[in-house]
């Protein structure tokens, strides 16, 4: 029995926000094409499909770090009780740049819906296994790592691996957790990124910040490898909370 895609279907609902730049919808978007992966990986819906939905996730990333580092920022600014022009002044500079980098950026067109067909499920359980099996592998080398490229890639896999669990059941909050985790160790790596590309950034608190999200980048590989027996068991199958099964 086929299932349509609830990611094309959501998709169309967010389009005309998303293409007008509405930072929920870039959100919800960007959210959509991760789930979309896991779906198309089982619905066999062919290369253009799948090159399409690639194509918006590339097109919403520059738009959704930008707000992602912002966010950090301000947040981080406001705790180091900075005065309140300075916050001003962040909150103009931030938005213009939103705004330029709203200007360059070509959405391409809506990715066509796709439906998962008879049999899905079964191929989704063996992506499970597989996924789950490397992941469980190649987690043991990233975590001995202090490599950002090495990290980030094992956390878009762990993501396609959530999305993948989530078409048949509940997701372990092991997993969720884990993501949780990487998902603020990525964004300290962006904030630092832009930090260091522009040194006259908010420069006078340039190095408070630096600081602030070097350690934050240390808490969340720690917390990270804490989860890791855990994740390691759900990823092996054998915690008997593996969804679909």
């Amino acid at each position: 029995m086929s299932k349509r895609s609830r990611a094309a279907e959501r998709l169309k609902t967010l389009w005309d926000a998303l293409r007008a730049g509405d930072p929920a919808a870039v959100h919800a978007a960007r959210k959509l094409t991760r789930r979309a992966q896991a779906e198309l990986r089982v619905a066999e819906a062919g290369k253009k499909t799948e090159r399409a939905w690639r194509d918006l996730r590339r097109a919403a990333a520059p738009l959704r770090d930008h707000d992602v580092a912002g966010g950090h920022l301000r947040e981080a600014l406001t705790e180091l009780g900075v005065p309140d022009s300075t916050l001003a002044y962040f909150d103009q500079t931030w938005a213009e740049r939103r705004a330029a980098l709203l200007t360059q950026t070509a959405w391409p067109e809506l990715p066509p819906t796709f439906n998962l067909h008879r049999g899905w499920k079964g191929r989704a359980r063996r992506l499970i296994e597989k996924d789950g099996q490397k992941l469980r592998r190649d987690g043991e080398a990233v975590l001995a790592s202090d490599n950002p490229e090495q990290w980030h890639t094992w956390r878009k896999r762990l993501k396609r691996y959530r999305y993948t669990l989530d078409l048949l059941g509940a997701v372990p909050p092991v997993v969720t957790g884990t993501l949780e985790a990487l998902g603020r160790l990525q964004d300290a790596e962006v904030v630092l990124g832009v930090l260091h590309a522009d040194p006259d950034l908010l420069r006078y608190e340039r190095d408070r910040l630096i600081a602030r999200e070097e350690a934050a980048r240390e808490v969340a590989r720690r917390q990270v490898r804490e989860l890791f027996p855990v994740l390691a068991k759900q990823l092996s199958g054998q915690d008997g909370e593996q969804a679909g099964t």
